[in-house]
């Protein structure tokens, strides 16, 4: 799944639980269950990214840090939405360690993570649709719809 919606899944997790030790394995737990739905992947292979992969990725990341922030800015649980999402793209933080130290590195970690992805290549229509229906629900757990 692309990041934002890793994001605000864990922002929503962060607003709806009691405690930060609560929220981060929830959290954490749900990339996991969020990667094994069907969904567009953007790119997850970090060997030979091209420019125009790394500025999509670097666009997602901007866009759900900025949603983030928007839901958070005055809520009484912003800190915690914060701490839920950064917990939620926490198992995605090996592709940074595979970009600076080789593709070798967090070996074991990588194919344990991508074990949880969804194995099918999807259409982008269909794959991003998943992602925005997962974005939306996130947003009305956020917003109180279902307290």
């Amino acid at each position: 799944m692309l990041n934002t919606p890793h994001l605000l899944v864990g922002a929503a997790i962060g607003s709806s639980l009691p405690e930060a030790w609560q929220i981060v394995p929830v959290a954490a737990a749900s990339h996991f269950v969020f990667d094994s739905l069907p969904h567009f992947q953007g790119y997850i292979e970090v060997e030979d990214l091209e420019k125009k992969e790394v500025a999509f990725l670097a666009a997602d990341i901007i866009f759900g840090l900025g949603l983030v922030t928007f839901f958070s800015l005055g809520s009484p649980r912003g800190d915690l939405m914060w701490v839920g999402a950064l917990a939620a793209i926490l198992p995605d933080f090996h592709h940074i360690f595979q970009v600076v130290f080789g593709p070798d590195s967090l070996k074991r970690y990588h194919k344990f993570h991508m074990k949880f992805h969804w194995k099918k290549d999807m259409k982008l229509l269909p794959g991003v649709a998943t992602q925005i229906i997962t974005i939306l629900a996130a947003v009305l757990i956020i917003s109180g719809v279902f307290a």
